[in-house]
């Protein structure tokens, strides 16, 4: 007897825990508290079951379990605190939840819905607005980035940035597509709930790339094979050497300096080379040369770029660069001492 009597208080106690249990978490503290449980264990999938943002396929290439496992930091639940039920009877809850990311503290009211179900003495709590943070990104001179492995294009028409959806995290930006000719490194974001209630979160990414040394070695080449060309008999009838080299009556033609060194550059693809120095005779010109002339050139080079400021390359996989020879105001054709 005695043994049935503890075996049904046993029953009695384990199905009142379990309701309790189930009870708890079907609370607009313990709905939003399974919502920040999983967004702390990286599960974006359950995250969205709960709370959908309802924003297109192609939106939410950043809100997957493999991007928030790339996270260097994500939530943790600090405390959860429901606010006065006068609310509940309408319906209508608040929850407030103090949270942690890697260390720095906000705060984040959460509005949820009570929703009755008839085949249940338990009323479910759904999420109004979940953790789905905007964050600006755009780039210079770098097309693509990626985050967790997931890739998406920048908008190059946008210099203001783009708007890519994140869960709550801190995320390393990588670059792709730059190629060999721009050098950029990674940014990262902190993206607490959109609030920017402090400086600690990011709201602007931009990935900054640069033209590097490798892609002014290739410039300053195409300098030195243009002068190359412009002071070769055979090979100065080209249309960028001056009018006074290209003369198929030339007895003498030589390349006295080639440029070394570039003298400025810019962000733009244009480049100015050292001034080159050629010497040449045309004896057979309407004003014969008696002694052959020297003529200063200053090579000024463009690269060619894409939309998002990627030098184009060819087939080979170098630079599209177009070079222009012109004379200097400040010098110009002089007899060869």
């Amino acid at each position: 007897m005695k043994r049935s009597i503890v075996a049904v208080l046993c029953a009695v106690l384990v199905i009142a825990a379990v309701t309790l249990w189930i009870a708890e978490g079907y609370t607009p503290e313990g709905t939003v508290r399974r919502y920040l449980a999983s967004l702390a264990k990286g599960d974006a999938e359950t995250a969205l079951s709960m709370v959908d943002p309802g924003v297109p396929s192609d939106q939410r290439i950043f809100l997957t379990n493999e991007v928030m496992a790339s996270a260097a930091s994500r939530l943790e639940i600090e405390s959860i605190e429901a606010s006065s039920s006068l609310i509940e009877i309408v319906g209508i809850s608040r929850v407030t939840a103090t949270l942690r990311l890697d260390g720095h503290r906000f705060t984040h009211v959460f509005t949820l819905d009570r929703k009755d179900r008839e085949d249940s003495i338990i009323s479910t709590w759904t999420i109004r607005e979940g953790l789905v943070v905007p964050l600006k990104v755009s780039g210079h001179h770098v097309p693509r980035f990626s985050v967790g492995g997931a890739v998406t294009d920048l908008d190059s028409s946008a210099p203001e940035g783009t708007e890519y959806l994140f869960f709550p995290g801190i995320y390393d930006l990588q670059p792709e597509g730059t190629g060999e000719y721009v050098d950029a490194q990674s940014a990262r974001a902190v993206v607490e709930d959109g609030a920017q209630g402090s400086s600690y979160e990011t709201t602007h990414v931009t990935l900054e790339g640069s033209l590097n040394s490798q892609l002014r070695g290739e410039v300053l080449r195409a300098a030195q094979d243009a002068v190359q060309a412009c002071g070769t008999l055979g090979r100065n009838a080209d249309q960028m050497c001056p009018s006074a080299l290209r003369s198929s009556s030339l007895s003498v033609l030589d390349v006295t300096t080639l440029p070394s060194t570039l003298m400025s550059v810019s962000d733009s693809g244009a480049y100015t080379g050292e001034d080159a120095v050629i010497t040449y005779q045309d004896p057979g010109s309407w004003l014969p040369d008696r002694h052959p002339r020297t003529l200063t050139l200053r090579p000024t080079m463009t690269v060619a770029l894409s939309d998002a400021g990627v030098p184009v390359t060819d087939i080979d996989g170098k630079p599209v660069i177009s070079v222009t020879l012109s004379i200097p105001s400040s010098s110009g054709d002089s007899p060869s001492s």
